[in-house]
């Protein structure tokens, strides 16, 4: 059973793996003075006896999961020095942090207290406004392949039936010609020098 995990300043880099929400008995999570990238998961609120985390001077980004209020133990977090943005969660154990757990995450917004801006309508709704960007990009993807398709289908049928049509009238040219009827008769009259005349 694992109780606190340090790795700092290991050269580590990547996004988090998500299998550490998994170590459900963690209480001390050090990250700090690596190189990870891409975002915290939203699954670290399952570390319920996780009492310090420190993912400092990485280049994590997105938004802070609203969900890590949960963490009913939570006594010190720093994110300091990344590329976070967005709101800065204010409920629960988060209600107790000060400025120092979020400087120089430049695009933040929230309290007053955590010296960032006042967060806009705007930037309030970013997650929603991501979220509709997801489902139209989506949407339109579907729409595309789906039109595809349809002229794919239209253009097979189309080409299907031009060479009915030309079929049709490549036997309509030969219909009306008729061929002259030979007999056995006719033929015993040829002579051998007509035969060899004809091969020749």
């Amino acid at each position: 059973m694992m109780i606190n995990m340090d790795i700092c300043a290991n050269k580590l880099r990547g996004e988090l793996p998500t299998s550490l929400s998994k170590l459900q008995m963690l209480e001390y999570l050090n990250l700090s003075r690596n190189t990870f990238d891409g975002h915290i998961s939203k699954q670290l609120d399952h570390m319920l006896n996780l009492d310090t985390i420190d993912v400092s001077h990485n280049k994590l980004s997105n938004e802070i999961p609203k969900s890590l209020e949960k963490l009913q133990h939570i006594q010190v977090v720093d994110l300091s020095f990344n590329h976070f943005e967005g709101e800065v969660p204010c409920g629960g154990k988060f209600a107790n942090l000060s400025v120092k757990s979020f400087l120089r995450n430049y695009a933040l917004c929230g309290a007053p207290k955590f010296h960032v801006p006042v967060c806009s309508d705007g930037a309030k709704k970013h997650n929603n406004v991501n979220m509709l960007r997801v489902d139209f990009f989506l949407a339109s993807g579907g729409f595309a392949l789906v039109l595809i398709v349809w002229v794919l289908i239209v253009v097979t049928k189309y080409r299907k039936r031009g060479l009915e049509k030309h079929d049709q009238e490549e036997v309509e040219r030969f219909h009306g010609i008729t061929l002259p009827m030979i007999t056995y008769r006719m033929l015993s009259q040829v002579t051998n020098k007509e035969v060899k005349a004809l091969v020749q």
